[in-house]
């Protein structure tokens, strides 16, 4: 997790099946889901959305599947969030 300074609020990096993902959570009471980038390394398939995902920082566009489950992520993740 990282506390960013272009928005208020972090960066929680996490992968799945080897790819990576940027989850921005804003810094609020409680804390607010924004959203949930594809940030891969490589070009490539998303296994969740299907799509083709150009190599990051091109291919930084939303994981349309990931965003469905963001608030069950998040309640998931709010115990790793500094108060």
């Amino acid at each position: 997790m990282i506390e960013v300074s272009s928005y208020r609020g972090f960066d929680i990096h996490f992968t799945i099946q080897g790819m990576l993902y940027n989850f921005m959570v804003a810094k609020t009471t409680p804390p607010t889901p924004l959203n949930i980038l594809h940030r891969f390394k490589e070009s490539g398939n998303c296994p969740l959305c299907n799509r083709t995902i150009a190599h990051f920082p091109i291919g930084n566009q939303p994981c349309m599947e990931l965003k469905k489950i963001d608030r069950l992520l998040l309640e998931k993740l709010k115990k790793y969030l500094p108060s």
